[in-house]
């Protein structure tokens, strides 16, 4: 039994999951992107192109490190059988810390403030004419309610926000979810509800039907005060519409931390986006998801995945895709 993991740019990151997975089986470190042919039970990767998967002889699964399986090529998967899975959870709690934690800094202004005070410059007049609004009187739309979503409309109910839930499939969403929603609609509810929002976070995979699904149209409908919230995938945005959006400042704002155009992993070059440079918007680097938590909890997902492919036990994948 032999798994090949996919190297990248995160050393440490690389080094951990070697670590943990030593004890599971023989683990691999290879640059399959370049290789010609190999031979593999399991590979673990962030995508996976036709070539590469043709490559692989002998491959049973292919697991994904993270949700999004939009840059895995499915058919060829199913062309030859082979097994997808993600690590679809493993990062919740800590991308709705990352979406609650952006919601605060919008809210008190937080680079404003931090920026004046260490100049020495103690706006009275400012904070005396503007007092912050708390949280409680202050909406929230999630669009997509995984267990991501979900996990974001808990905490943002829990600190008073009235959340507003959009899904593709409002009846699966259990009982007790419910509960946290004011609202809880479909995908053709979706405008209806944003008019209101002071903020939107987006947790959506990117598929042909949601690409771009934020554009002009879109963003033209959110009212003056609201920021937009993306920590699922850069494609959902079209990020020349949103660029021309912030300049004229239409929106209060954007909280991005995935971009369309995001480096390869082993890429250092710059990456250039319309967005780059506007101070109505904060960009982070695809890192919302990465705490000690949550990879602990991927690389237990991945470690039983593994098992159960070498124990011929299919019955025990975690996440397993179609």
């Amino acid at each position: 039994m032999k798994a090949i993991l996919m190297i990248d740019s995160n050393a440490w990151l690389q080094q951990t999951v070697i670590r943990e997975l030593q004890e599971t089986c023989e683990v691999e470190v290879a640059d399959v992107s370049n290789t010609s042919f190999i031979e593999a039970d399991v590979l673990i990767c962030w995508q996976a192109s036709k070539g590469l998967i043709n490559n692989i002889k002998g491959l049973k699964l292919i697991q994904v490190w993270g949700a999004g399986i939009d840059k895995v090529d499915i058919s060829a998967t199913k062309e030859r059988n082979i097994i997808v899975c993600n690590t679809k959870g493993a990062m919740a709690n800590a991308i709705a810390e990352y979406v609650v934690m952006q919601i605060l800094v919008w809210e008190r202004d937080l680079p404003y403030w931090n920026k004046i005070a260490h100049m020495g410059q103690w706006n009275w007049e400012m904070r005396n004419s503007n007092p912050f609004v708390e949280l409680n009187e202050r909406i929230l739309v999630v669009i997509g309610l995984g267990m991501i979503g979900m996990e974001v409309a808990k905490k943002a109910a829990n600190l008073g926000l009235k959340v507003c839930g959009i899904t593709k499939n409002p009846l699966k969403v259990g009982e007790d979810e419910k509960k946290q929603l004011c609202l809880l609609g479909g995908l053709e509810e979706m405008e209806g509800v944003m008019i209101d929002a002071d903020y939107i976070s987006l947790h959506l995979p990117l598929t042909n039907e949601t690409h771009h699904l934020v554009n002009n149209q879109f963003l033209k409908q959110m009212k003056p005060s609201s920021v937009l919230i993306n920590t699922s995938r850069g494609g959902l945005i079209d990020e020349n519409a949103l660029s021309n959006i912030l300049r004229n400042r239409q929106i209060r704002g954007a909280s991005l931390d995935v971009l369309t155009n995001e480096p390869e992993r082993m890429q250092i070059a710059p990456i250039f986006s319309p967005l780059n440079g506007l101070e109505n918007v904060i960009l982070t680097c695809h890192q919302a998801g990465y705490t000690t938590r949550a990879i602990k909890n991927t690389i237990d997902m991945i470690k039983t995945n593994i098992r159960a492919i070498k124990e011929g036990d299919e019955s025990r994948l975690i996440n397993r895709i179609g």
